[in-house]
């Protein structure tokens, strides 16, 4: 069995190569560790993936081998919709002069692909877009099944917003849906922040827009780009203003902290892109973000530099250790932070 799992939705692919384990390789099986390998495709050669898929099982129907990065490695001549016109930023282009040896090296993968047998389960795994006319996905559409993710937009996000309040036990209403479609539109985000609200909430409690109000990391969200903002623009006496309004909120500085380093964090790879030349309108699949969340920060980006960006991320992650092992006062820190930001 050969399936291959890809797209820019990186939460659900992760996702899906989980359940398939779950279901192919289950933790329950004392035995399942023995019959899962898996391989770190940008350095597998196709005689190691044949040894690998040709493997018996040990005491068990099926083996599963879970290989990462392979069908990046390979270009198919042209570029996927979306992608960037620029060699440099297309992660599927062959260095110079290797475009004839790749082309033998797909070719001898593509045979092992089309050779897989029924006891062997072939998991493909890319964590972004893959060009359409990949040699290796034209293999895997040929031989086995291509489950691929994109991220949900809009009225899709909030359907999806839905049906994980489900999944978790609670109830949510539309404003509630729309608000944190509108603020957070990262699947890995809003899944860690609806199962912190679970947690708050309960089994069967209501997820509304009070609530996200009293409780949300989206609802800090806004006011913390706000903050950032002043920074990019070097105000420091705005970005204060902004952190005390937080902290007038009823925000405490130790939740201030771990939205303002996820800010930060988004920063530093759309800063990334821009130094790469990567265009704006491929941002996003090439990140795995939203287009709304490239178009939100690419302005704040532009006004800092990647040295800038490192250089408050670290800071941001010593003060959160500091004030959680006892060493620093949040409060005061907070202030001093926000003032060497600015410089």
């Amino acid at each position: 069995m050969l399936i291959a799992l890809l797209g820019p939705d990186r939460y659900s692919v992760a996702r899906a190569l989980k359940n398939h384990l779950a279901k192919y390789a289950p933790e329950s099986d004392a035995l399942g560790d023995l019959n899962l390998t898996r391989m770190d495709g940008a350095r597998a050669t196709p005689d190691e993936l044949a040894r690998a898929v040709q493997s018996i099982g040990f005491l068990a129907e099926r083996r599963v081998i879970v290989v990462e990065g392979l069908m990046a490695r390979f270009s198919a001549g042209k570029q996927a919709a979306g992608e960037s016109n620029s060699a440099e930023e297309r992660d599927d282009v062959p260095p110079k002069g290797r475009a004839r040896a790749d082309t033998g090296l797909s070719d001898g993968f593509a045979g092992v692909l089309g050779s897989v047998p029924d006891t062997t389960v072939l998991l493909l795994v890319e964590r972004g877009g893959v060009a359409k006319n990949n040699a290796l996905l034209k293999a895997v559409s040929r031989y086995g099944k291509v489950e691929e993710y994109i991220l949900p937009k809009g009225a899709a996000l909030e359907r999806w917003i839905g049906n994980h309040c489900r999944e978790l036990g609670l109830k949510v209403t539309p404003g509630a849906q729309a608000a944190l479609a509108a603020s957070m539109p990262d699947l890995q985000g809003l899944a860690n922040e609806l199962e912190k609200l679970e947690l708050y909430l309960g089994q069967g409690g209501v997820l509304d827009e009070r609530v996200l109000k009293e409780m949300s990391f989206a609802s800090k969200q806004e006011d913390v780009f706000e903050m950032t903002s002043a920074v990019a623009r070097r105000d420091t006496r705005g970005a204060l203003l902004q952190l005390q309004r937080l902290l007038d909120g009823g925000t405490a500085p130790e939740g201030i902290l771990p939205v303002l380093a996820w800010q930060f964090r988004t920063l530093m790879q759309v800063r990334d892109m821009l130094d790469r030349k990567v265009s704006e309108t491929h941002m996003a699949e090439k990140a795995g973000m939203s287009d709304f969340m490239v178009r939100k920060t690419v302005g704040q980006a532009r006004q800092f530099s990647m040295e800038k960006l490192l250089q408050i991320h670290g800071r941001l992650l010593e003060l959160d250790h500091a004030v959680k092992t006892g060493r620093a006062e949040a409060d005061l820190s907070m202030d001093a932070l926000v003032v060497e930001m600015c410089r």
